[in-house]
Formats: C-alpha cells, sequence, structure tokens
C-alpha cells in the first residue's frame, strides 16, 4: 500500500475517511453490486470491476460540500464526463449525464429528449423497440477526487462511484450515519 496516494486523498478538503480494502468487504461489495445486474433494466457498474483489478483498492468517504454535481465539477477546474449512460444490448447509447447547461438547454427544447433527472436525458429517437437496454457506470480518473497529477506516481488510477446499496453498506461498515452530503467512493490504483 502507497501511504502517499492515502495522504494525498486525506488532504481534499472533503475527505472524512480512505482506508484500505479488506477482502471481506470487497466480497460484499461485489455482491451487493451484482445484484444490481439482475434488475428490469440491468445495473453494470463497470467502475467498480475496472478499480477491482488493480493492485491496490481504498474505500473513500467524503463530504459533499456541494450543491450540486456541476458545483463540484466547477471546483475541480476541469472539463467532466461523467461516464453514467444508458445502452442498449448492441452498444448504443441511449442515455447518458449531460451537465453542459447550453446543451442542457437545447435538450429541453428536443421533443426526442426524455429527462429521467435534473441531468440525466434519454434520446427516444436512438431506441429500437425490442432491443434489450442497461445502464453503465464507469470508472471515473483520479481528477474526479483530487486536485493532484496522481499520473506521475501511479500507472493506472481509478475511481469507482458505488450504487446507493453499497455506499450504504460501506457507510453502515465505518458506523456512518446516514446523510445525503456524506458519499462513498471506491479507488483502484496500481504504481
Amino acid at each position: 500500500m502507497d501511504d502517499q496516494i492515502i495522504k494525498i486523498i486525506q488532504n481534499e478538503d472533503d475527505v472524512i475517511i480512505v482506508d484500505p480494502m479488506d477482502d471481506l468487504m470487497k466480497k460484499e461489495v461485489l455482491l451487493s453490486e451484482m445484484k444490481r445486474v439482475d434488475e428490469l433494466v440491468p445495473f453494470i457498474n463497470k467502475g467498480i470491476l475496472d478499480t477491482f483489478n488493480e493492485d491496490e483498492i481504498l474505500v473513500v468517504i467524503r463530504k459533499n460540500t456541494y450543491e450540486t454535481q456541476q458545483d463540484m465539477i466547477q471546483s475541480k477546474d476541469k472539463t467532466y464526463d461523467y461516464t453514467f449512460t444508458l445502452r442498449t444490448d448492441t452498444g448504443k447509447i441511449i442515455g447518458e449525464m449531460v451537465y453542459d447547461e447550453e446543451e442542457l438547454e437545447e435538450l429541453h427544447n428536443d421533443p426526442n429528449a426524455y429527462f429521467m433527472s435534473d441531468n440525466f436525458v434519454t434520446y427516444q429517437d436512438n431506441t429500437t423497440q425490442g432491443e434489450k437496454q442497461y445502464f453503465l457506470v464507469e470508472a471515473e480518473k483520479s481528477t474526479f477526487i483530487t486536485h493532484e497529477n496522481l499520473s506521475k506516481i501511479t500507472k493506472s488510477f481509478k475511481v469507482a462511484v458505488p450504487s446507493i446499496e453499497t455506499d450504504q453498506y460501506i457507510k453502515e461498515y465505518y458506523n456512518i450515519q446516514e446523510d445525503k452530503n456524506i458519499g462513498t467512493l471506491i479507488v483502484g490504483y496500481t504504481t
């Protein structure tokens, strides 16, 4: 375990806990995420699988001090491409998170766009009747969690956003009271 990585993450203002993930927690997290694959519209957390392929795994618990995800993105001074999509079994993207204000405004005027939330839009003209659909969450880059350039000290660094059930499990494990302003992440890296 690289203490330098842990210290860098701990130095972020919003971080409460950074802790190496043990094998029991890895098993529970995988079981929790795999249950989501059996939902009516499967939810595949590829980000978790990708982080688990790294040499080292960390649990990160942090405060969400931002009003919106967009506020967090802007505070990190980076372009952001959240990798949460709705796809067909052929891989076609039929829904995605959108944060660009101009794009959101255009989509609100598009009759083929349907908003499932403030930022998640589906494209009705991209769907084909009979195609199976699934949600896919991919791993994020190190900039999702820190201002530091970790590419200098790691070969690979991935951040996964757990599903709600996994988030709750991790909070219970660390005796963190349920609070919408506290979230969990799973970090995987190889040095």
